[in-house]
Protein backbone atom coordinates (compact mmCIF):
# COMPACT_ATOMS: atom_id res chain seq x y z
CA UNK A 1 0.00 0.00 0.00
CA UNK A 2 1.43 3.45 -0.87
CA UNK A 3 1.57 5.39 2.39
CA UNK A 4 -0.38 8.96 1.92
CA UNK A 5 1.77 11.61 0.89
CA UNK A 6 1.27 14.34 3.37
CA UNK A 7 -0.24 17.21 3.34
CA UNK A 8 2.04 20.70 3.10
CA UNK A 9 0.61 23.46 5.13
CA UNK A 10 0.12 27.25 3.77
CA UNK A 11 0.67 30.01 5.06
CA UNK A 12 -0.66 33.68 4.35
CA UNK A 13 1.03 37.56 5.10
CA UNK A 14 0.39 41.07 4.14
CA UNK A 15 2.12 42.90 6.15
CA UNK A 16 5.73 44.82 6.00
CA UNK A 17 8.78 42.86 5.51
CA UNK A 18 9.68 43.08 8.91
CA UNK A 19 6.52 41.78 10.16
CA UNK A 20 7.03 38.86 7.93
CA UNK A 21 10.53 37.81 9.10
CA UNK A 22 8.73 38.28 12.82
CA UNK A 23 6.38 35.44 11.78
CA UNK A 24 9.23 32.74 11.01
CA UNK A 25 9.30 31.40 14.57
CA UNK A 26 5.70 30.61 14.39
CA UNK A 27 6.12 29.26 10.71
CA UNK A 28 8.91 27.09 11.93
CA UNK A 29 6.60 25.92 14.81
CA UNK A 30 3.75 25.10 13.10
CA UNK A 31 5.58 22.93 10.67
CA UNK A 32 6.29 24.87 7.83
CA UNK A 33 5.19 24.82 4.25
CA UNK A 34 3.88 27.49 1.71
CA UNK A 35 3.75 30.88 2.84
CA UNK A 36 1.40 33.13 0.27
CA UNK A 37 2.30 36.80 0.48
CA UNK A 38 -0.17 39.55 -0.37
CA UNK A 39 1.43 42.24 -3.43
CA UNK A 40 -1.65 44.50 -2.60
CA UNK A 41 -0.53 44.43 1.24
CA UNK A 42 -3.45 43.48 2.72
CA UNK A 43 -6.00 46.11 0.70
CA UNK A 44 -8.55 43.06 1.12
CA UNK A 45 -7.41 42.00 4.98
CA UNK A 46 -9.81 43.22 7.46
CA UNK A 47 -6.86 42.93 9.76
CA UNK A 48 -4.49 45.12 7.88
CA UNK A 49 -7.40 48.20 6.57
CA UNK A 50 -7.09 50.87 8.61
CA UNK A 51 -3.33 50.60 10.15
CA UNK A 52 -1.16 53.43 9.54
CA UNK A 53 1.01 52.16 6.34
CA UNK A 54 1.34 54.23 3.43
CA UNK A 55 1.76 53.15 -0.09
CA UNK A 56 5.35 53.65 -0.45
CA UNK A 57 5.80 50.81 2.59
CA UNK A 58 3.13 48.56 1.96
CA UNK A 59 3.96 44.68 0.79
CA UNK A 60 4.15 44.69 -3.01
CA UNK A 61 5.62 42.39 -5.81
CA UNK A 62 8.98 44.43 -5.38
CA UNK A 63 9.27 43.92 -1.86
CA UNK A 64 7.94 40.02 -2.13
CA UNK A 65 10.40 39.31 -5.22
CA UNK A 66 13.27 41.08 -2.39
CA UNK A 67 12.78 39.00 0.48
CA UNK A 68 11.55 35.27 -1.71
CA UNK A 69 15.24 34.20 -1.88
CA UNK A 70 16.14 34.89 1.59
CA UNK A 71 12.92 32.92 2.65
CA UNK A 72 12.81 30.37 -0.15
CA UNK A 73 16.36 29.72 1.63
CA UNK A 74 15.01 28.58 5.21
CA UNK A 75 14.31 24.37 5.65
CA UNK A 76 10.71 25.42 7.03
CA UNK A 77 9.84 27.65 3.88
CA UNK A 78 8.63 24.94 1.02
CA UNK A 79 8.38 27.87 -1.48
CA UNK A 80 6.24 31.79 -1.68
CA UNK A 81 4.02 32.69 -3.99
CA UNK A 82 1.89 35.30 -4.43
CA UNK A 83 -1.20 35.61 -2.31
CA UNK A 84 -4.62 35.45 -4.44
CA UNK A 85 -7.31 35.11 -2.48
CA UNK A 86 -6.01 31.26 -2.01
CA UNK A 87 -7.52 29.59 0.87
CA UNK A 88 -4.65 28.94 3.87
CA UNK A 89 -4.31 26.71 6.83
CA UNK A 90 -3.21 30.01 8.98
CA UNK A 91 -3.62 33.38 8.38
CA UNK A 92 -0.70 35.41 9.80
CA UNK A 93 -2.43 38.28 9.80
CA UNK A 94 -4.08 37.61 12.69
CA UNK A 95 -1.13 39.01 14.77
CA UNK A 96 -2.15 42.34 14.69
CA UNK A 97 -5.01 40.94 17.51
CA UNK A 98 -2.35 40.09 19.62
CA UNK A 99 0.10 43.24 19.41
CA UNK A 100 0.03 44.60 22.76
CA UNK A 101 3.18 46.78 24.31
CA UNK A 102 4.01 48.72 27.78
CA UNK A 103 1.66 46.53 29.71
CA UNK A 104 3.04 44.91 32.75
CA UNK A 105 0.25 42.29 32.54
CA UNK A 106 1.05 40.87 29.39
CA UNK A 107 3.86 38.28 28.37
CA UNK A 108 4.99 39.45 25.67
CA UNK A 109 6.30 43.07 23.95
CA UNK A 110 7.12 42.19 20.62
CA UNK A 111 6.44 41.00 17.02
CA UNK A 112 7.36 37.93 17.27
CA UNK A 113 5.55 37.25 20.19
CA UNK A 114 2.52 38.78 18.91
CA UNK A 115 2.48 36.03 16.27
CA UNK A 116 3.13 32.87 18.72
CA UNK A 117 0.36 34.56 20.55
CA UNK A 118 -2.19 34.44 17.95
CA UNK A 119 -1.96 30.42 17.59
CA UNK A 120 -1.01 29.54 21.58
CA UNK A 121 2.57 29.05 20.84
CA UNK A 122 5.27 28.95 23.34
CA UNK A 123 7.28 32.42 23.33
CA UNK A 124 10.86 30.25 23.50
CA UNK A 125 10.38 29.50 19.63
CA UNK A 126 11.70 33.21 18.97
CA UNK A 127 14.77 32.73 21.57
CA UNK A 128 16.21 30.22 18.90
CA UNK A 129 17.83 31.64 15.85
CA UNK A 130 15.53 31.35 12.97
CA UNK A 131 17.66 32.25 10.26
CA UNK A 132 20.61 30.74 8.60
CA UNK A 133 22.80 32.55 5.88
CA UNK A 134 26.15 32.04 5.20
CA UNK A 135 28.38 34.95 6.29
CA UNK A 136 29.95 37.77 3.91
CA UNK A 137 32.27 40.31 5.63
CA UNK A 138 34.08 43.10 4.28
CA UNK A 139 37.81 43.61 5.85
CA UNK A 140 38.27 46.29 8.82
CA UNK A 141 34.24 46.93 8.16
CA UNK A 142 32.77 45.02 11.42
CA UNK A 143 29.94 46.94 12.48
CA UNK A 144 26.75 47.93 10.35
CA UNK A 145 24.54 51.06 10.88
CA UNK A 146 21.34 51.38 9.41
CA UNK A 147 18.55 53.83 10.17
CA UNK A 148 15.25 53.92 8.59
CA UNK A 149 13.07 56.95 8.25
CA UNK A 150 10.23 55.34 9.89
CA UNK A 151 10.28 54.81 13.55
CA UNK A 152 12.80 57.17 15.03
CA UNK A 153 12.59 57.98 18.76
CA UNK A 154 16.20 59.07 19.84
CA UNK A 155 18.26 61.48 17.79
CA UNK A 156 20.26 61.88 20.72
CA UNK A 157 22.26 58.54 20.93
CA UNK A 158 23.33 58.77 17.15
CA UNK A 159 24.62 62.33 17.43
CA UNK A 160 26.96 60.37 20.38
CA UNK A 161 27.47 57.14 18.56
CA UNK A 162 29.05 59.55 15.66
CA UNK A 163 31.15 61.19 17.83
CA UNK A 164 32.33 58.03 19.68
CA UNK A 165 32.06 55.14 17.35
CA UNK A 166 35.09 54.49 14.90
CA UNK A 167 33.03 55.14 11.41
CA UNK A 168 35.60 54.15 9.41
CA UNK A 169 34.90 50.32 10.51
CA UNK A 170 31.36 50.55 9.73
CA UNK A 171 28.89 50.69 6.58
CA UNK A 172 25.79 51.92 6.46
CA UNK A 173 22.88 49.67 5.21
CA UNK A 174 19.63 49.96 3.48
CA UNK A 175 18.52 52.67 0.94
CA UNK A 176 20.76 54.90 -0.77
CA UNK A 177 18.63 57.78 0.58
CA UNK A 178 18.30 56.44 4.39
CA UNK A 179 22.37 56.93 4.24
CA UNK A 180 21.89 60.50 2.40
CA UNK A 181 19.96 61.99 5.37
CA UNK A 182 22.07 59.90 8.20
CA UNK A 183 24.94 61.56 6.69
CA UNK A 184 23.43 65.11 6.29
CA UNK A 185 21.26 64.50 10.07
CA UNK A 186 24.72 64.25 11.89
CA UNK A 187 27.42 65.41 10.02
CA UNK A 188 29.66 63.00 9.05
CA UNK A 189 30.56 60.41 6.61
CA UNK A 190 29.99 56.50 6.44
CA UNK A 191 30.67 54.16 3.83
CA UNK A 192 27.40 53.14 2.15
CA UNK A 193 27.35 49.12 0.81
CA UNK A 194 24.41 49.18 -1.75
CA UNK A 195 23.06 45.51 -1.16
CA UNK A 196 20.85 44.24 -4.82
CA UNK A 197 18.99 41.88 -2.78
CA UNK A 198 18.00 41.65 0.83
CA UNK A 199 19.99 38.41 0.97
CA UNK A 200 23.21 39.95 0.48
CA UNK A 201 22.09 42.54 3.37
CA UNK A 202 21.66 39.50 5.62
CA UNK A 203 24.64 38.33 4.68
CA UNK A 204 26.67 41.31 5.42
CA UNK A 205 24.65 41.49 9.02
CA UNK A 206 25.03 37.71 9.32
CA UNK A 207 29.09 38.37 9.12
CA UNK A 208 28.86 41.46 11.42
CA UNK A 209 30.15 41.67 15.06
CA UNK A 210 27.62 44.45 15.75
CA UNK A 211 24.43 46.24 14.28
CA UNK A 212 23.36 49.40 15.30
CA UNK A 213 19.90 50.15 14.25
CA UNK A 214 16.32 51.46 14.41
CA UNK A 215 13.15 48.64 13.78
CA UNK A 216 13.37 48.19 10.42
CA UNK A 217 13.44 44.79 8.05
CA UNK A 218 17.40 44.99 8.55
CA UNK A 219 17.03 44.77 12.35
CA UNK A 220 14.46 41.93 11.87
CA UNK A 221 17.13 39.62 10.38
CA UNK A 222 19.58 40.82 13.17
CA UNK A 223 17.17 39.64 15.92
CA UNK A 224 16.41 36.57 13.71
CA UNK A 225 20.19 35.29 13.55
CA UNK A 226 20.70 37.02 17.09
CA UNK A 227 23.30 38.82 16.34
CA UNK A 228 24.67 41.82 18.94
CA UNK A 229 23.02 45.07 18.21
CA UNK A 230 22.26 48.33 19.83
CA UNK A 231 18.24 49.35 18.66
CA UNK A 232 16.69 52.85 18.80
CA UNK A 233 13.68 52.45 20.12
CA UNK A 234 10.06 53.83 18.71
CA UNK A 235 8.53 54.33 22.44
CA UNK A 236 5.37 55.09 21.23
CA UNK A 237 4.81 51.59 19.60
CA UNK A 238 7.55 49.35 21.29
CA UNK A 239 7.34 46.30 19.77
CA UNK A 240 10.49 45.29 18.60
CA UNK A 241 12.08 44.68 22.31
CA UNK A 242 13.50 41.08 22.93
CA UNK A 243 14.73 40.09 26.63
CA UNK A 244 18.38 38.94 25.73
CA UNK A 245 21.93 39.90 27.18
CA UNK A 246 23.56 41.11 23.90
CA UNK A 247 20.75 43.33 22.59
CA UNK A 248 20.60 46.94 24.01
CA UNK A 249 17.75 49.19 23.81
CA UNK A 250 18.04 53.05 23.71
Amino acid sequence: MTPSKKKVKTFKHSGDLGDIIFSLPTIRALGGGILYLDPEGGKSESLVIGTDQGDKTKLNKASIDSLKPLLESQPYIERVDYYSGDKVDYNLDTFRKHVIFNNPNVRFNNLADAHLEAFRLPQKERDKTWITIDKETIPGKSTIITRSTRYQGNHAFWGHLCQKENLDACIFLGHEKEHDIFEWTFNVKIEYVKTPTLVDACKLIAGADKVYCNANALHAMAEAMKKPLVLEVFRPFPVTIFNRSDATYV
